[in-house]
């Protein structure tokens, strides 16, 4: 018989778990390491060459665009003024019953003239809201012109209907209705569009210069970290490269910041001191004209004039409030139109006082500056020295406003091509630094 089989007393060898080798991930080795922070630094050195050189960029843009809706903006005033000085020479013309003076007309047909010319010129730089506001304000001034020149032929042969004329067409220019579209209106629908372009354009350019410091600081801040790892890991003290490259962006981040920080003070400043100073002005010299235009037609309407006396107050309140605000730098010139439109509205008061006493012709010679009034006051000789003065503080704050903008501007474009090479050398700088300790290796 065979033999049983018996259970073995030798326990199976334990089963064999292999050990995992530790990996070794790439970007864990220093030669690795460098090659990435080349890599990063050289990529944030082209960053900022390009977002830096875009940023400043963009605040030369922005505050070309406010430099270009100031020159709209004024511009508009300029054809507003001529419009209702035309009709205060056409309401006062009417007054001398035909007898007109002829370097009046030619005054009027210049200031029409240069006022169409004007209307043309800004409607070739507007937008297409504004270029409807101006193609109606050129209508009206042609109807304008046309009512004028029914009263002028009424009022030469004698016949009362050139009145109504004469008030229709100065209902063109201004008038309180607001459903009755005018020039005036129009025209200062315009210009508060171009006060929103200044500011909207002004907010751009601070916003704008956010980019040359944001990305220089990143950069910076990397071209440090990099500066201290190479020490540690090297064990040296400086990567002259590297060094290069803190320094560029410290001085272009320096000269950039100061660049850009008189660029934008310049504007501010010639934004709310110049520029303000020659829109109000401007805003004067025409509640001026159309006070002027008010005065002669409640001459007029002979005893019917209440409505338009009511009108030359209210040109008149305008008027008083911004001359008593600062018109300007020269505070001679500021004085000297406060002193004459203070003239004027004396003089106004003793013709209001003539023409309500009876004696009406005595209120037109003294309007038209035939006589002085009963104290002695030429009223056309103190709102033409009035009318002077604000002139030159339109046209000198005006000037002085673009010359600081164009300052403003300049150096701009050179900065801006100085970042984007300095950006392009910091990424070299980076490349070569880096590059010299990855030799090491090799």
């Amino acid at each position: 018989m065979l033999p049983t089989a018996t259970k073995s007393t030798l326990e199976p060898p334990p089963p064999i778990h292999g050990q995992p080798m530790p990996l070794r991930l790439g970007v864990t080795s220093t030669p690795s390491r460098l090659s990435l922070l080349r890599v990063a630094l050289v990529i944030a050195a082209i960053l900022f060459a390009l977002a830096g050189a875009f940023g400043v960029n963009q605040r030369a843009k922005a505050i070309g665009d406010v430099r270009t809706a100031s020159a709209q903006l004024l511009a508009l005033q300029d054809i507003q003024v001529r419009v209702v000085h035309a009709d205060a020479i056409a309401s006062s013309s009417y007054l001398r019953s035909g007898q007109e003076d002829p370097a009046q007309r030619t005054a009027y047909l210049d200031e029409i003239a240069k006022a169409g010319d004007g209307l043309v010129a800004v409607s070739s730089a507007a937008n297409e809201a504004d270029i409807e506001e101006l193609s109606q304000a050129s209508r009206l001034l042609g109807a304008y012109v046309g009512l004028v020149e029914q009263a002028r032929a009424n009022n030469r042969q004698g016949f009362p209907v050139g009145a109504t004329y004469q008030r229709q067409a100065n209902g063109i220019v201004s008038n309180t209705d607001p459903n009755a579209p005018d020039i005036v209106s129009s025209l200062r629908t315009v210009e508060a569009s171009q006060r929103d372009q200044i500011n909207a354009s002004l907010a751009t350019a601070h916003r704008a210069g956010l980019w040359l410091v944001l990305t220089g600081l990143l950069l910076l801040a990397l071209l440090v970290a990099a500066s201290v790892w190479l020490s540690r890991t090297f064990r040296r003290l400086i990567n002259i490269p590297i060094a290069a490259a803190i320094v560029i962006t410290l001085l272009v981040l320096i000269f950039g910041g100061i660049t850009q920080a008189r660029s934008i003070s310049d504007v501010d400043d010639a934004v709310d001191s110049q520029l303000l100073s020659a829109d109000s002005a401007a805003q004067a010299r025409s509640a001026g004209f159309e006070a002027k235009s008010q005065e002669a037609l409640t001459l007029i309407n002979r005893g019917n004039g209440a409505a338009n006396e009511a009108n030359w107050q209210r040109s008149n309140d305008v008027v008083t409030q911004l001359l008593g605000g600062e018109l300007g730098s020269d505070d001679s010139l500021s004085a000297d139109a406060h002193d004459a439109y203070t003239s004027y509205r004396d003089a106004h008061v003793e013709i209001r006082g003539l023409d309500d006493g009876g004696n009406w012709d005595r209120a037109v010679a003294a309007s038209l500056g035939s006589e002085s009034t009963p104290n002695g006051i030429d009223a056309v000789v103190a709102f033409d020295g009035f009318d002077s003065s604000v002139g030159k503080i339109v046209t000198g704050e005006g000037s002085d406003a673009s010359t600081l903008i164009d300052h403003a501007v300049s150096p701009l474009r050179a900065l801006r091509n100085i970042v984007f090479i300095a950006g392009l050398a910091i990424a070299a700088l980076a490349a070569l630094g880096c590059g010299q300790r990855l030799r090491e290796y090799r």
